[in-house]
């Protein structure tokens, strides 16, 4: 790492990259791709995750479309590609989206799906019971994305089924607004269980009979396979999620995992028919933990 981006900065990364092919820069180094390349001779793999574009313009929605930040933001990402030899993302859906809207040439860009890592994920040998109750599972941290809103109205739909628990974990940038819906609706079936550390997050998974994906509005939804389906999936469970291009990339319906159409009845009738056949639960959660460990699995 280092402090500033200047002169001094290049010519010390020239010096450490002396002996290396390439230069590696994760996620969230949109900045920095353009300046190392203004002085750097080696190509550069640019692992971006998301446009900052598309997310604080459409899915957090915290820049005006058309204001001069909208556009500032644009050309960090227009910039990054440009100067990156090649770009890694993490769907076929996301790749066309840079092709799209940045003009970045097909050729430039890789597929690597994020995958998980089983030695931090994996079924419990004698998971935590959860009694008479068929507990609902989502953790994240309230981003848009993940259409939170839709799971508390979800559980609303069910909220006669004495059976049926919600538990969500987690908090962060929409939890002050979505949370209180539950209690206007005056819900008892579901929990906001609150932040869990991520080494806890595998025994948290192992709690849930069902697990929740995402549901959110935005053009995010449609290109993302974000790491806690990975995760539920890498310990066995039965997932609901949105139908999107993307989660069929990596999924296949009805076999290892369960789609719902974008809207709280549907999401509901998802996971009643999951919880009333807990044969079905079994079997969507082994073929999922089967297909990750085969295909997906980073160790």
């Amino acid at each position: 790492p280092y402090e500033k981006r200047n002169r001094k900065t290049l010519k010390k990364v020239e010096e450490l990259s002396a002996d290396c092919d390439l230069l590696f820069l994760p996620s969230f180094t949109h900045l920095d791709v353009p300046f190392l390349k203004k002085g750097i001779s080696k190509p550069i793999v640019f692992d971006p995750l998301i446009s900052k574009y598309m997310t604080k313009v459409f899915d957090l929605k915290t820049i005006w479309r058309y204001s001069p930040r909208a556009y500032k933001n644009f050309l960090k990402d227009k910039r990054a590609f440009k100067s990156s030899d090649l770009i890694i993302a993490d769907t076929q859906s996301h790749k066309e989206y840079f092709c799209k809207h940045f003009g970045v040439d097909e050729n430039k860009i890789i597929i690597v799906p994020v995958g998980v890592d089983t030695s931090e994920f994996f079924p419990e040998n004698e998971p935590v019971e959860a009694g008479d109750k068929i507990v609902v599972g989502f953790y994240g941290t309230f981003i848009p994305l993940h259409g939170i809103d839709k799971i508390i109205l979800a559980a609303n739909e069910l909220k006669e089924r004495k059976d049926i628990r919600f538990e969500i974990y987690g908090k962060g940038f929409l939890f002050n607004k979505i949370s209180p819906l539950a209690g206007k609706l005056g819900l008892s079936n579901i929990v906001f269980k609150g932040w869990v550390d991520y080494r806890e997050l595998n025994n948290v998974i192992n709690t849930m009979d069902i697990c929740l994906g995402i549901f959110g509005d935005s053009i995010k939804t449609e290109l993302v396979v974000p790491n806690k389906i990975f995760h539920y999936a890498a310990c066995g469970k039965p997932i609901v999620t949105r139908d999107t291009t993307a989660i069929k990339e990596i999924f296949t319906p009805d076999r290892n995992i369960v789609l719902s159409a974008n809207n709280p009845v549907s999401i509901a009738g998802a996971i009643l028919h999951l919880a009333d056949n807990p044969d079905l639960r079994t079997k969507i959660g082994q073929n999922a933990y089967n297909m990750i460990n085969s295909e997906f699995n980073e160790t």
